[in-house]
């Protein structure tokens, strides 16, 4: 019993030593802290929102503390009923990312995959939400909807009447820029081949020469000629100041008023000569104040730190347009009057620094142009040119957020400002250059039938630009012969394919079939 008692007494000695309690130096362990994985505290859209706007969303996850994203690029949102538009970003406490809803009452589900959200130390679980998108807009059979339909699918008669010297009283030398000379069968031809309306492009200042800015009548009765064979042949007619613009000088009217008030003294004279001119015309003409007004930087210059002078000068200008053309009487009185936002862009006239004259007639109707992205429809050669469009668009040949859910994003809007609440809007111009090679061109022609179909999706009739060019390459966008309206560079069959994307009414021909048969 005493052996027992010493072998006791030995290991509790033993063990208290080895815990450290004997009065040593080796200092208490520190216990590991718990961390705890970020949670989700709110999303926008919110789960379960619905009405959602299509286009592209903007979405937002906010976590309980501070989150870092995993830099593993296989860890993405996951998306069902849409696509992800560009990538993922963390500030704080807030996940940040687009998505690209091109359709209509859709449920969308995200889930952010285990690993894709974290803290040093621990993993945000699986995390689920969704939304869905609204309802599709149906307009009423109004004004906007029917001038959709009657103007369908156009055709521009560019760089011809267009042409310009940039002096007042003095015509370019070479004669017009698209070296043709139209005639009847140019007009009977492109209603033959379908065309429902021709934008005739018209820069008037080469033909003034000074105060009372007359325009030369032989010039003038060119015009009309061309105006008369388009009637005739059946078609409808825009007609516009292209060119002028330099002596259209916005900056300069912006900045000094006796500058506007010259200016303003020359639109007013010269637009009242083309609406006399033109007054006893059926509705099968249209007006359009002005093209691509803008301060030489197409957007990007003094226009965004002027505090809204030039848009406030375009605004006062496209309303002395309409009161001009007014004032003249017969069909003017009710005629259509297209009228442009800042540089005819889209983006612009979806601004609340975009105001529609007043009209008593109420037919004032919103022009826009669509080229975007111009790196792919307009300078493919260039140093920053592209050669692909479109979802199947091989990696760093496309340009990035300018792609279907840019269309649909744009066109979507513009129907729900305008075309829902009875104010028509076209798209003058739209485009893409013939590219050189035949798998580029393939990505032309998906580009081309896409934008048509989402025209027609939203209501908007559009016009193709055509210089009268063969071949490929920057600025080559020949589709009809300007002389005669014979087809250029075997396009018939992609001329039939626009008309039938901006006409059909078959619902079994969307935007999802057409994007479905993307280029591969």
């Amino acid at each position: 019993m005493k052996l027992k008692h010493l072998l006791q007494t030995f290991f509790a000695a033993l063990a208290f030593t080895a815990c450290g309690s004997s009065g040593g130096d080796d200092p208490e362990p520190t216990p590991t802290p718990t961390v705890t994985a970020p949670t989700v505290v709110s999303t926008t859209p919110a789960n379960n929102a619905t009405d959602i706007p299509t286009g592209v969303i903007n979405v937002q996850v906010v976590y309980d503390k501070d989150i870092l994203v995993s830099s593993d690029a296989s860890l993405q949102p996951k998306i069902t009923g849409a696509s992800l538009s560009g990538s993922t970003s963390v500030s704080g406490k807030t996940l940040s990312f687009a998505v690209n809803c091109t359709n209509y009452e859709t449920k969308v589900t995200i889930t952010l995959p285990k690993g894709l959200i974290g803290v040093t130390g621990a993993l945000a679980s699986e995390y689920t939400f969704g939304f869905t998108t609204a309802k599709k807009p149906q307009p009423t059979e109004n004004d906007a909807v029917a001038l959709a339909r009657k103007l369908g699918w156009g055709w521009n008669l560019g760089n011809h009447f267009d042409t310009s010297s940039g002096q007042d009283g003095k015509v370019n030398q070479w004669g017009y820029w698209d070296n043709a000379t139209p005639t009847a069968a140019l007009y009977t031809n492109l209603k033959k081949a379908g065309a429902s309306t021709v934008r005739i492009c018209v820069t008037w200042g080469n033909y003034q020469k000074e105060d009372p800015w007359t325009i030369d009548a032989n010039y003038m009765a060119e015009v009309k000629q061309n105006v008369d064979w388009a009637e005739s042949a059946g078609l409808n007619v825009i007609i516009n100041l292209h060119h002028d613009e330099y002596w259209l000088d916005i900056k300069s009217a912006a900045n000094n008023a006796n500058t506007n008030t010259n200016i303003k003294a020359r639109i007013e004279k010269t637009w009242k000569q083309i609406a006399e001119t033109f007054k006893d015309k059926g509705d099968f003409l249209f007006f359009e104040s002005f093209n691509e007004v803008q301060d030489g930087s197409w957007g990007w210059g003094d226009n965004l730190k002027d505090g809204g002078k030039q848009y406030n000068t375009l605004n006062e200008w496209n309303q002395l347009v309409v009161n001009t053309i007014r004032a003249t009487g017969g069909n003017n009185a009710t005629r259509w009057i297209g009228v442009p936002a800042y540089a005819s862009s889209p983006s612009f006239a979806l601004e609340s620094s975009f105001v529609l004259p007043t009209d008593a007639a109420n037919r004032v109707m919103v022009s826009v142009h669509f080229y975007d992205p111009n790196t792919f429809t307009l300078t493919p050669e260039n140093n920053d040119g592209k050669s692909e469009w479109g979802h199947t668009a091989a990696a760093g040949k496309y340009q990035s957020g300018s792609n279907e859910e840019h269309v649909v994003d744009i066109f979507s809007k513009l129907q729900a400002k305008y075309i829902i609440n009875n104010i028509p809007v076209y798209i003058g111009e739209y485009g893409c250059v013939m590219h050189k090679t035949d798998r580029s061109n393939l990505f032309r022609n998906y580009y081309l039938e896409y934008v048509c179909r989402a025209a027609h999706e939203y209501n908007m009739p559009l016009c193709i630009w055509d210089n009268n060019s063969t071949g490929g390459g920057n600025e080559h966008h020949g589709y009809f012969n300007h002389d005669d309206g014979s087809y250029l560079n075997n396009l018939e069959s992609l001329v039939k394919t626009m008309i039938k994307a901006a006409t059909s009414d078959d619902a079994s021909y969307t935007l999802e079939s057409i994007y479905n048969n993307a280029p591969k």
